[in-house]
């Protein structure tokens, strides 16, 4: 089968792309582009090993390729694997510690009519950890290899040309319908039905779903707006003909939520000053990471926003309202085991009395809540969140730049889809390490620690099976940008 192929030879890929580019833009292309074209639903599985398909095969592959040909001179990076910032190793140790928690506690197996979960084992405890852990390589990554400022411009030019290409398969899907999947890989990922929007049709390309396509489209507006403000008169143009294009296509993608999200944050990307686009994040960070607690309080008005939502579009409403009833009932039985959750393989759901599934999970928050607990949530979330409070209140001594401020405008996007919507993503923890990377920097650059310091790679293995690089792509986009 052509999708097995085609996952499975994707190693093979990015061993090219490191053989070719610098080390940043090979991270780059493995991740975002393994992202928009290898197939969904196509997975390999081995005992305890984590799942191999297409969210955790480009990093890992990257990651491997990194160990196996070592340090070169041509790349600036931070030191070691392990973020230093005090705060992210206590986050990352709440997510491991976490997920043992979890599986000590649903020792009990579970029943509802004809449906049987069995009970949560140790091997389960290791193999939730090396998935985890798997799952977080592109934040390690980016962390380690995307810190310096024009590294980070480098991500907002990889996603803003991405996306335009991506947009010629979106709209050929809106004209012809979501088939290009079809085509290529021999199924459909999702439901047909749900991309059918109108007198037309709604775009999913080779994702998950429409709605993870709206949502990159978005980031991509604003990678693209942004580097229209950093850049001469000349460059100045195509970036915003580039971002106009990418605003057509999210448009035409026929997804409200991320056209919203998109149409709030957009004004800030290109108003506003560097320390407003930092406060505004840490704002709608904060508002995410308390949203759990403000809905299970009931302090969330969600009857007015359903008149609002009415007033917009009664369809939707009725969408939003269905969203809402899932997230209080879930939220019920995540109150049963709120500190470690249910754990994973179903048990977090909810079921009728004939074992059939009587709750859906949109939000990924609450299928954060359900499987982890609020330990994972506060984890993981906090990991998400976190690096916007932080600029924020270090923005004064570390002074950062353009492109890290709309590196979490971009991530701030991500956010708030993650209420309604599962919309993470590879992309999302290749961002927040990104940024988490460039907190690490500024606070090394200002404080005067011998102890922890950047290292720079300094030489390449004698032998390795990958040729030494050619030009590199962050040298010709820097000679681009000049």
């Amino acid at each position: 089968m052509i999708g097995n192929f085609i996952l499975f030879g994707w190693p093979f890929v990015v061993a090219i792309l490191f053989s070719m580019y610098s080390r940043h833009a090979a991270i780059l292309a493995s991740i975002i582009v393994g992202y928009l074209l290898l197939p969904e639903q196509l997975f390999f599985n081995l005992p305890i090993l984590p799942t191999l398909e297409k969210h955790t095969i480009p990093a890992l592959s990257a990651f491997l390729i990194l160990l196996m040909i070592g340090t070169s001179l041509e790349n600036r990076n931070l030191s070691g694997w392990l973020p230093k910032v005090a705060v992210v190793r206590l986050l990352m140790l709440g997510l491991i510690a976490g997920s043992f928690l979890t599986v000590l506690t649903n020792s009990d197996p579970l029943s509802y009519g004809p449906l049987f979960i069995p009970a949560l084992r140790p091997f389960d405890a290791f193999s939730t950890v090396l998935s985890l852990l798997v799952s977080l390589l592109p934040f390690f990554l980016a962390r380690k290899y995307l810190a310096y400022p024009e590294q980070q411009r480098a991500v907002l030019m990889t996603l803003a040309v991405a996306g335009a290409f991506y947009a010629f398969l979106a709209l050929y899907e809106v004209r012809m319908s979501p088939q290009l999947n079809n085509m290529l890989y021999g199924f459909f990922p999702h439901s047909f039905l749900q991309h059918i929007r109108g007198d037309g049709y709604r775009p999913i390309v080779f994702l998950n779903h429409g709605l993870w396509l709206s949502i990159f489209f978005a980031m991509a507006v604003l990678a693209a707006f942004g580097l229209s403000r950093a850049q001469s008169a000349n460059r100045k143009i195509k970036y915003t003909v580039l971002g106009i294009w990418l605003l057509f296509a999210l448009i035409m993608s026929k997804s409200l939520g991320a056209l919203a999200i998109t149409m709030m944050l957009l004004p800030l990307v290109l108003f506003v000053r560097v320390p407003t686009q930092i406060l505004a994040s840490a704002i709608i960070a904060s508002t995410i990471l308390l949203y759990p607690a403000l809905r299970g309080g009931e302090l969330i008005p969600t009857e007015t926003i359903l008149g609002w939502a009415q007033i917009i579009d009664p369809e939707r409403a009725g969408s939003l309202s269905f969203r809402f009833f899932n997230e209080d009932i879930l939220l019920e039985k995540a109150r049963e085991r709120p500190l470690f959750g249910w754990g994973g393989f179903g048990r977090n759901l909810l079921y009728n009395e004939a074992g059939f599934d009587a709750a859906v999970t949109d939000g990924y928050w609450v299928y954060s809540v359900g499987i982890g607990g609020w330990v994972r949530f506060a984890s993981e979330f906090g990991l998400l969140c976190l690096p916007a409070i932080l600029a924020f209140l270090k923005i004064r001594k570390d002074q950062y730049g353009l492109e890290t401020s709309v590196l979490l405008l971009i991530l701030s996007a991500n956010l708030i889809d993650l209420i309604p919507n599962a919309t993470i993503t590879p992309i999302t923890w290749l961002v927040a390490g990104a940024v988490w990377g460039r907190i690490e920097l500024g606070r090394l650059e200002n404080a005067d620690d011998a102890s922890v310091k950047l290292s720079e790679e300094t030489k390449r293995p004698a032998y390795t099976r990958f040729a030494t690089s050619a030009v590199s792509l962050s040298q010709t986009k820097g000679q681009a940008t000049q």
